[in-house]
């Protein structure tokens, strides 16, 4: 065992926070003594940057971070339903959560076995065992500490934010220990030593303007120290209402963890003298540095063209885990495989995508879940607010793979032309083209259509047409099902209305060589299938070694600008200066809206509800934007009275009472549309405090109520979409559980393995 731990450290180590790959030492001739050299310390600094890129590469992150969030579901409907058959101590949603951290004695991956890591660096430059440039330059050696410190606490509040209070390492080891007796730290502990330690780095990391691109970029600055460290300080002022012994908290921070409450006693973080002020405090050395800012278009953070990477040195980056290039060693097994997990089928012969393409997402065989309603119906104005159209693929074009080989990337080849023979596309029934030559044709003047007539028995699509695009209404914007089919493409819409039924996400079928739709059926809710409603943009990949392969170099924002400024602005509105609060917003909105002279998805342009408040230049091909949206994206303190239009269009839950707690929602709807399908979205809606209530009021699927939404009449035997939630959602499954397999492994400080009753104590509430 002995030997495979040295040989994780190396192999972790191998890996750069640059894009350099860092010479390998033969196992045979390392011992632990190599580690306090320069070249070995160096080597394990830089390997505890897997801290950032563990919940990147393997399936236990995106089940463990974003399975738990109100804007997203499981695409399995057990677990999207929280199924107490998924939702326990022996399934796989606990394994995974458990694999993440990597428990000591059974992996090699995951954060235990970094923080070993951490620990060891952090032991030898403390206790001055460090050679080399570690002993001889002070400044040196207390930037690598810093950064040992911060990969540590990013380990750290990664996993105390999916279980409370968790064991804690502060030595190393390089064999088995001795026993298992692995006590849970409290949660207002490890904030103290969280926040301890990067107020450290936050002193001795270089500014982001002192660092060397070509060498340090990917590391730690400044910065990034700022940026965590605000929103610590917000979080711990966020559960300060929770330590008491109504949530199971006693005076030292321990939780009773049989109480029902304790899933919000397991937030209480401590009280600090002034955290608030902290938070601003650190925020605006970020927000103020005078290198960082927002980037002008939403889009570019995540545009990732063909062997393009320039959105990742944007200056609105604060922290990135960072990747080579596709075949680069420094991406380790399988790189980023965030495409893997997120990405969107498309491919289909009868729209004119016959295959996957290389500037189109890769095939998706894992996906973790479907962004849902709700996360949908966030952008409120989406003729206004880009960032939904610039987050999701909200339509496709008709297109064939570039390229004459499987294996290197070339751009999108035109699809063939409508009545061309290898043409595939579904066909025009008489119906369809009666109604589009009459309703829609005399308006519609795409370049690509050229103003054809359609003829029945025509192929639909041809070169450069649109192959299908999403629709995202409400039922009582419901579009006629005769226009829905007349569209000169594929239409997947939310609610289809034909006569007095509505139908909801009913899905399309082939009838002869056209189609229609299956009032029979219905999509989402728990039956998500790979094309029932838009996938993300922003792990597209087109730079991938395969035209369907899931590996991906493309580098993963974790801190950006636009959180600080929100998580500034929280920290304003908790203060009573919703003033201060609404100008940080603002920044972030204003950046969201679209600005003249860029171009809207012809689904929005045409069809989306609302369309008909733009100019007709702006219902035209190319669809561009005459009208700048910022002063229609600006907000002010409305948006959270409670009363007014503004307020009641953000959906917020029914137990949001107050001004603050409207407000305090606010910022989560923001941050849920700036973030959405990032994992970081996560860590801010379970520690807010609101978690189970915005999964109750927010997640049909999960939500356990009834009554909170439209009903339809496409239903399955009577299930479907009844207007009724279909989950069996509880509070504290805001925690994860422990895993069996490791409260098994647990001993006393004696090595004798814990009883029932003591397994029991430690595992969180519920489970």
């Amino acid at each position: 065992m002995k030997k495979y731990i040295v040989c994780s450290m190396i192999a972790l180590g191998s890996i750069s926070c640059t894009d350099s790959f860092l010479e390998e030492k033969m196992v045979s001739t390392i011992t632990q003594d190599y580690f306090e050299t320069e070249q070995g310390l160096e080597q394990l600094i830089v390997g505890t940057y897997d801290a950032l890129r563990v919940t990147k590469q393997y399936e236990q992150g995106p089940n463990s971070l974003m399975l738990g969030v109100d804007n997203f579901t499981s695409k399995t409907p057990n677990r999207g339903m929280y199924s107490p058959s998924e939702w326990n101590a022996t399934g796989k949603l606990a394994s995974l959560a458990n694999g993440l951290c990597g428990e000591n004695a059974k992996s090699l991956l995951g954060f235990y076995p970094i923080i070993n890591n951490c620990n060891r660096a952090i032991i030898s430059i403390r206790e001055g065992k460090a050679l080399g440039k570690f002993a001889s330059d002070e400044h040196y050696a207390a930037k690598a500490l810093s950064e040992a410190l911060f990969n540590r606490a990013y380990a750290l509040y990664i996993m105390s934010t999916m279980y409370g209070a968790i064991y804690v390492p502060l030595g190393y080891t390089a064999e088995l220990p001795s026993n298992y007796n692995y006590v849970r730290e409290s949660v207002p502990n490890i904030y103290r030593l969280l926040i301890s330690d990067l107020r450290y780095a936050y002193d001795h990391l270089p500014d982001v303007k002192e660092q060397n691109l070509s060498t340090d970029f990917g590391c730690v600055t400044k910065g990034a120290a700022a940026h965590f460290l605000a929103k610590l300080y917000l979080q711990r002022a966020q559960a300060e209402k929770y330590g008491t012994s109504e949530y199971g908290v006693d005076a030292e921070g321990n939780v009773d963890t049989n109480n029902p409450k304790s899933y919000l006693g397991m937030l209480y973080k401590g009280k600090g003298i002034a955290d608030l002020d902290s938070c601003i405090y650190y925020a605006s050395t970020v927000i103020d540095n005078g290198y960082y800012e927002l980037e002008s278009d939403f889009g570019k953070l995540f545009s990732h063209p063909l062997n393009d990477y320039s959105n990742e040195n944007s200056h609105e980056l604060i922290l990135s885990c960072v990747y080579g290039p596709m075949g680069s060693a420094d991406n380790g097994r399988y790189g980023n495989r965030l495409p893997y997990f997120f990405g969107g089928d498309y491919s289909n012969a009868s729209w004119g995508i016959p295959e996957f393409c290389w500037e189109y997402p890769t095939k998706s065989a894992s996906r973790v879940g479907y962004t849902n309603d709700f996360g949908f119906d966030l952008y409120v104005n989406k003729h206004a607010d880009s960032r939904y159209q610039k987050s999701f693929h909200v339509e496709y074009v008709t297109a064939l793979r570039g390229g004459d080989s499987n294996s290197t990337p070339a751009p999108n080849k035109d699809y063939y032309a409508y009545n061309n023979a290898k043409n595939a596309t579904f066909e025009w029934t008489e119906e369809m083209a009666d109604y589009f030559n009459e309703h829609i044709l005399p308006e519609y003047n795409r370049s690509s259509w050229g103003g054809r007539q359609a003829v029945a028995g025509e192929h639909k699509m041809g070169t450069g047409d649109l192959a299908f695009a999403y629709l995202e209404n409400t039922k009582e914007t419901a579009i006629d099902i005769k226009e829905a089919l007349a569209q000169p493409f594929v239409l997947i819409a939310r609610w289809i209305k034909d006569g007095s039924k509505y139908y909801y996400r009913v899905p399309f079928q082939a009838s002869g060589k056209s189609y229609t739709y299956n009032e029979k059926s219905y999509g989402g809710l728990d039956k998500f299938g790979s094309t029932v409603c838009p996938a993300t943009v922003k792990y597209d990949e087109p730079n991938r070694s395969n035209y369907t392969h899931y590996e991906s170099g493309r580098d993963v924002p974790l801190f950006r600008l636009a959180e600080t400024f929100l998580l500034r602005a929280e920290a304003y509105g908790r203060k009573g200066n919703y003033n201060a609060a609404i100008d940080d917003i603002n920044k972030v909105r204003a950046r969201a809206a679209f600005k003249a002279g860029e171009t809207r998805a012809e689904v929005l342009a045409r069809l989306q509800p609302g369309y008909e408040k733009l100019t007709q230049t702006e219902q035209q091909w190319p669809y561009e934007v005459e009208k700048d949206m910022t002063s229609t994206m600006l907000v002010d303190e409305s948006y959270w009275d409670g009363g007014s239009a503004n307020s009641k269009a953000e959906m917020y839950p029914e137990t949001a009472t107050t001004t603050e707690d409207r407000f305090v929602n606010f910022i989560l709807n923001e941050l849920a549309r700036e973030l959405n399908q990032e994992m970081v979205y996560y860590e801010n809606l379970h520690h807010s405090g609101w978690q189970a209530d915005r999964i109750i009021y927010h997640d049909q699927l999960a939500s356990p109520k009834q009554g909170l939404w439209d009903d339809s009449d496409n239903l399955i035997n009577g299930i479907g979409q009844t207007g009724n939630g279909m989950g069996m959602f509880e509070p504290y499954f805001t925690f994860k559980p422990f895993a069996q397999s490791m409260l098994d492994l647990l001993t006393d400080e004696n090595g004798v393995l814990l009883d029932e009753a003591s397994k029991k104590a430690y595992q969180n509430y519920g489970y």
